[in-house]
């Protein structure tokens, strides 16, 4: 395909009224449920020993969280999301505003950062210093998880999406325009110099971008 869209999806400017917004959500936990999405970060993350906490970037309505918390035992999620909408509908877990670019937590104070469908709404330089933010504070390791920009990827959701709401319709096919080759992913992980990182290509035309280290000796604290 040719190279990313800069396009800005819907949910980029603007915020649904609630109940469309519930359907959003909907639709996304259901994509990430059924296409790849939970089972792509459970993978990665079921490779890590002595993970407690984790920190979702951009987590939304905090499906991935919520499941991650009932795959394993023991696990603290927190959701955190630029949107106040999306994160008033993410109920059962820690949760709080914060930008990736400047995560309101110590350094080393959590043990592993997540982040599903958010690299795709940043450019190539904003991916970069949020890759580095999340080494700053993950004392484990990193899980990115996204989608590869394929023209039967974009069929594909365009298919999935035609009984959705207007939303989703939208912003599906623009979030792959958006989405990224694992050469372009590559590309962008040796920029951090964060060699214990890894891409993966994972089911329902998506990637991991992902890996673990020794741990940090755990922070005194965990928000900054």
């Amino acid at each position: 395909m040719s190279a990313r869209s800069t396009d800005l999806e819907l949910l980029d400017v603007e915020t649904p009224p609630r109940p469309v917004l519930k359907r959003v959500a909907g639709f996304l936990a259901f994509i990430n449920r059924w296409f790849g999405g939970t089972a792509a970060v459970a993978a990665e993350l079921g490779q890590m020993s002595g993970v407690v906490s984790v920190l979702d970037v951009g987590a939304g309505a905090a499906d991935i969280p919520l499941a991650l918390a009932r795959r394993f035992a023991g696990l603290k999620p927190i959701a955190m999301d630029l949107s106040p909408a999306m994160l008033s509908l993410a109920a059962g877990l820690p949760r709080l505003r914060g930008d990736a670019l400047r995560l309101p937590f110590r350094d080393g104070s959590i043990d592993v950062v997540v982040a599903t469908h958010l690299f795709h709404h940043l450019k190539d330089d904003q991916i970069v210093a949020a890759l580095l933010e999340f080494d700053r504070v993950a004392r484990r390791g990193i899980i990115v998880n996204d989608l590869l920009r394929r023209r039967r990827a974009v069929l594909w959701i365009s298919l999935l999406s035609l009984w959705a709401n207007p939303y989703s319709r939208f912003d599906g096919p623009l979030s792959v325009k958006r989405g990224f080759t694992l050469a372009e992913v590559d590309a962008l992980a040796r920029r951090t110099g964060l060699t214990w990182l890894f891409t993966r290509e994972r089911f329902g035309h998506r990637f991991t971008l992902a890996g673990s280290r020794e741990p940090r000796p755990a922070a005194s604290g965990t928000c900054a």
